[in-house]
Order: structure tokens, then sequence, then C-alpha cells
């Protein structure tokens, strides 16, 4: 897991990661941590990292933890944060950010790990997500997020419920073993991967997904998806 940790006080970096490890080691997790001292660095090392959590000042020079924030959420919706800060005020403004979890400082051990538990069990155990390599670095993708996706020369296109469309550089084969049966996705098709629980109507030839997409059906497939579609959906 790695977890990222930004503050303009390097000795406070110190103080919360040892409550990083002594967390982790409780928790039997494998932790990176990364450590900056302003959001520049930060925003840049998210892009080919992908961090999994990102714990984050709010009051530091030039940049700032909440305009950090905002620069993430352009390209990242998803990750979580946690502010760190001496300052109360800006709670309601945490909010326009989606922020996970916001302690003020001196920090307290029993607090911050109990925002990190939060963390393992909304985010890391109730949704299953997909680290994709993009033109512009690594983004994190949510699976129950996805739409379908298709495969186009060497790269894959996936397409999102809320109409993005990320390209990202993966062998389609690859994604099959991430994007598969138990996750609640099927292969219809040669170059289609359709999320079962998108799925609105489906004949002998093909499918809509709720985002209207016209997705194709292989004609030796559509036995086994039709079987694959009721066992997920009914059990």
């Amino acid at each position: 897991m790695k977890i990222a940790v930004c503050d303009d006080e390097k000795q406070f970096i110190d103080e919360v990661c040892l409550l990083l490890e002594s967390w982790a080691k409780k928790q039997d997790i494998q932790l990176s941590l990364f450590r900056f001292t302003n959001g520049d660095d930060l925003i840049d090392a998210h892009r080919s990292e992908c961090m999994d959590l990102i714990l984050l000042d709010i009051i530091m020079p030039l940049l700032n933890g909440m305009e950090t924030a905002k620069e993430l959420r352009g390209s990242d919706a998803a990750v979580p944060i946690i502010f760190l800060t001496s300052a109360r005020e800006f709670a309601v403004d945490s909010y326009e950010v989606r922020a996970f979890h916001y302690l003020l400082k001196p920090i307290e051990a029993c607090k911050l790990f109990h925002a990190l538990d939060d963390f393992l069990k909304t985010v890391c155990l109730s949704e299953h997500s997909f680290t994709a390599k993009t033109a512009e670095g690594f983004c994190k993708i949510m699976l129950a997020d996805v739409d379908y996706l298709e495969a186009q020369n060497k790269h894959v296109l996936i397409y999102l419920s809320n109409g993005r469309v990320v390209e990202v550089y993966q062998q389609f084969s690859k994604c099959e073993k991430i994007f598969s049966a138990d996750s609640g996705f099927y292969r219809c098709h040669r170059s289609y991967i359709v999320n079962l629980n998108h799925v609105e109507q489906f004949s002998k030839t093909s499918l809509t997904t709720t985002c209207h997409a016209a997705i194709p059906i292989s004609r030796n497939c559509y036995a086994a998806f039709k079987e694959a579609y009721f066992v997920h959906m009914f059990g």
C-alpha cells in the first residue's frame, strides 16, 4: 500500500510516518511511504505512483493543502485524502474536494488509527480498483464505475459510467484477468468486456448498457454470456 504524507514540517512528517508504520504492523500491511514538503512534488509523484492514500497538511507556503487537493482532484476523483491541520476553519472547504477525514493537530494516535481503519473498511475492502497507465501517468479506476472496455490496437479504451473514456496502455488479455467474471465482468466479444451490472438488455447478437452503448456479442459467446449473466444477477 502506498501512502503519501505532505507537510512543510519534516519533523511532523517523521512523527506521522512512525504512527503509520505502527498501524500497518498491527494490520499486517506492507507500506511504501512517500514524504513531501510541498504540494507540487506530491502532485507530480501521484501522477506516476498513484497513491492509495494521501495525508495532507492545509497550511503550507506557496501551494496550500486545499489548492493541492483541488489539483489532485482534477486528475483523480477517487484517491482518499485525509487533511492534517491546526486550522479548524477549513473543515467546510474540505467537503468541496471530498476529503475522507479531517484531523486536527497535534495528531492523536487513536484518532489517526480510527481514520485509517475507516479507510481500510470503506475503500480498500468494499471497492475494487484498477491502476491504469495512461499518457498522463497512472490513475486509479474503480471497477464499479466501468461500463465496458474496448480493445483498440495495442491500447484499451475504458468507458466509465460518467461518460469519461480512459485510454490505457495495457494488453487486453491482461485486462481480462482483472475485469473477470469473479469481478462482475464478461468478455462477450473478442474486442469487448462488459460490466454485467450495467447490462440493460441483450439479444443473441448484441447488448445495451445502462449508458446506452451498443456492444456486439460474438455468436460463439452468446450461450456462455447468457449463463454468466443470469448466474451473476440471480445466483
